[in-house]
């Protein structure tokens, strides 16, 4: 457990992935703490976490019911598999974006958003990497359940801790209500996924919303913000946040270029962008993730009038517009 911002105590969790771990947040209050995000549900993160709290704060051990309210920051496994069991333990309430809570329950009715099979359909993913996307997504989507929140944030809502509060922020973009934390006293930010040092956090497609314009609207939201410290959910704490902010802005402007460039020599699927932008090729799990980013890029390109796509065998092939 690391101490990097007054109040807060940071533990690694393992994750099964090629991203090897996840950090969640124990925040002081004034009697007890808040727990940011859960880990995911497998024993070993289980098992890290519950050691983490018994080695504990100053030599004094975390019991469970030490833990009063639990917060995730977005509803993707990482930060969300193991919240029922450590509400379970704890009978902590439970805090999430109004927005996040409503989509979770649409996405653990079926284990899957409910547009997804079409979006693979018009991205011209072919059905047998279709077949091996949905092997490999299989294990993520079992984590996914529907909570009833006990405090619905909407943002801007204060969090009373020990020394001062935390500003629910809400940031939409990563997932459609992912929020980060911030404390205006001690000039620290937690993150979650929003705003990481060294990678971009994945932006996907959803319909009726130009989710990397809610993306980058978002952080410049952030970027006002009077901040010293950066917690995020993966990597360690970094400062700068404005810079980063405008490095993830020239990032995501370079690759929607990119994608202008290469359909200006050939109209191309969302899927065959993927295969000519990512070498060498993507895995499965991974190229699940790349298709639905080039999907969100090509709505926000068509949204301002750049592109446009046309149907060909149910796919859609894209071309700058005329």
């Amino acid at each position: 457990m690391n101490h990097f911002a007054p109040g807060v105590f940071t533990i690694s969790l393992p994750l099964p992935w090629e991203m090897d771990s996840v950090n969640v947040h124990l925040v002081e209050l004034d009697q007890g703490y808040l727990l940011v995000d859960s880990g995911i549900a497998t024993e070993e993160c289980f098992d890290t976490l519950e050691a983490s709290l018994k080695a504990g704060i100053a030599g004094r051990s975390v019991a469970w019911s030490d833990i009063r309210m639990l917060c995730l920051t977005h509803y993707h496994p990482d930060h969300s598999g193991l919240c029922s069991k450590i509400l379970e333990l704890s009978g902590a309430r439970l805090l999430m974006h109004r927005v996040e809570a409503e989509y979770l329950a649409e996405v653990a009715r079926d284990n899957r958003p409910p547009f997804y099979e079409q979006a693979l359909l018009h991205a011209g993913v072919p059905e047998e990497m279709q077949a091996r996307i949905e092997r490999a997504m299989r294990d993520v989507r079992r984590n996914f359940r529907r909570y009833e929140p006990d405090w619905i944030l909407d943002g801007g809502e204060r969090i009373p801790i020990r020394g001062g509060t935390l500003e629910a922020v809400w940031t939409p973009g990563h997932s459609p209500g992912h929020l980060c934390l911030y404390s205006p006293e001690h000039r620290y930010l937690i993150s979650g996924d929003h705003l990481l040092q060294f990678i971009t956090p994945n932006i996907a497609w959803h319909p009726d919303q130009d989710m990397l314009a809610l993306y980058l609207a978002s952080l410049e939201r952030l970027r006002s913000l009077d901040v010293d410290l950066i917690l995020p959910s993966h990597g360690e704490p970094f400062r700068g946040h404005a810079e980063r902010i405008a490095e993830i802005a020239e990032h995501h402007a370079a690759r929607c270029l990119e994608i202008r460039r290469r359909i200006s020599e050939e109209p191309l699927t969302a899927h065959e962008l993927v295969e000519r932008m990512w070498q060498p090729k993507l895995s499965a799990f991974h190229h699940h993730f790349a298709v639905f980013e080039i999907l969100a890029h090509l709505d926000h390109l068509e949204r301002r009038g750049q592109v446009e796509a046309h149907i060909r065998n149910d796919a859609q092939y894209w071309r700058l517009k005329a």
